[in-house]
This record gives structure tokens, sequence and C-alpha cells, in this order.
């Protein structure tokens, strides 16, 4: 917590986002029920598999192995990411980066998880790019290193756009930054919502193209 959002807690201190109190976004008490279970299954056509295994029609589409989805779109975690996003609280990184590390498997040690990146103007809007925060706080909680591997090229918004659009607006805006990290590597990329996975194919494809060994992804809730 840095200085500033130090100075916010005690001026007008974070309310837990389930039970109102204060203190912080989601307290002790409510967060081991805070958020709808996602079972396993493919993030996209929704096919049951095994460890969120994507299935073999979907992964030609957008190449990840796994895609592990910790809650569904709707309560706690729709409030969590509203805070995040729009209402300037860095502090609901902490939340949803537990809420990740409990739903993911063990990786080993040369694992590296990277952030979908967020446009240039949300970041300067916010103060902060959100998947970046969570990213970061995941890597510390599970003790595995975060880097950016990724660039951002322009600043179309994908929300609310239909399939077709985001795929177009999509196409080519990330490229691969830190090669000699990215070659041969296993990869987790994080995020903090998907709706259609048309971010993360493009994301996953610029990795695997800049010569990734594996792509996984980590994304905190779905919408449905």
């Amino acid at each position: 917590m840095g200085p500033l959002e130090r100075l916010t807690s005690l001026l007008a201190p974070h309310r837990c986002v389930m039970c109102g109190a204060a203190g912080t976004l989601l307290c002790a008490w409510c967060a081991p029920d805070a958020f709808m279970a996602v079972p396993s299954r493919c993030f996209h056509c929704q096919a049951a598999t095994a460890d969120s295994a994507v299935c073999k029609k979907c992964h030609r589409q957008f190449r990840l192995r796994h895609a592990w989805i910790a809650a569904e779109y709707e309560g706690a975690a729709q409030q969590l990411i509203r805070c995040l996003k729009f209402e300037r609280a860095p502090a609901a990184a902490a939340p949803i980066a537990r809420s990740l590390a409990e739903t993911l498997p063990y990786f080993d040690e040369h694992v590296i998880f990277t952030h979908i990146p967020a446009a240039t103007s949300r970041v300067r809007q916010r103060g902060y790019d959100q998947s970046q925060l969570i990213a970061r706080e995941l890597a510390r909680i599970t003790r595995r290193r975060h880097a950016t591997l990724l660039r951002r090229h322009g600043q179309a918004r994908q929300v609310g756009a239909k399939r077709s659009l985001r795929l177009q607006q999509l196409e080519g805006v990330f490229s691969p930054l830190r090669l000699n990290l990215v070659k041969g590597a296993q990869i987790v990329l994080i995020d903090d919502v998907v709706t259609t996975g048309a971010t993360l194919g493009e994301a996953a494809k610029t990795l695997r193209q800049a010569g990734a060994k594996s792509v996984d992804a980590a994304i905190f809730a779905q919408k449905m």
C-alpha cells in the first residue's frame, strides 16, 4: 500500500463489499463464501474438462492449454472489480490475487506470470494497470516470478464490444517484450475479467509466436 492509499484509508476507510465492515474491501469473515466457484471446464465453450483445460477445438483458436477462472462475475467478485477498475481502489487487487492463488494448481519455479496490459489511456486515468497489480500480488503470494512480457498498442475499448469487433480491434494490438525471457518459457497470463476470450487469444498468440513453450491463463472472474 502506497502513502496516498494509506492516507485515503485513514480518511475514508474501505468497507467490505459484502457486510460493510470498515477496514478492508473483503473482510476475513466474508472471504470464505465470497465467490461463486467455477467448475472445471473449457472457458470458451463450457465443455467439462480436467483441470480447466481448454478443449482441443478451442485450443486451436486461443492457443491456451488451461484457463483457470476463480469466480463468476457477480456479487462480491463484480464489486471488487468495480472498485479496482472504476473507483481507484488498488487494494482490491489483494483479495482478487488471494482468490486466484487458491484456484491455481502448483507451478514449478520456472513458470512466469505476466499480465495482459491495459490500454495506456486507462492506466493514466486510474493511475495503475489493474491486471499488473493482480499479477504482482499473485506472484508474491505464490513466490513465483512476474515479468511484463507484452506491450499494448492502441486505445480501443473492449467493454461491451461484440466479438467480431473485438477481433478486428485486437489484431496486432500486442507485441512481445523481453524475448530472452519469452523464448522457451512456461507463461501464465493474468487478467481480471474474461468475456469472449478475444483478448486472451491475441495475447497468447503473440507469446507463442515469440517462442513461448506454453501459455496458460488465470482469470479472476468470467462474465457469462
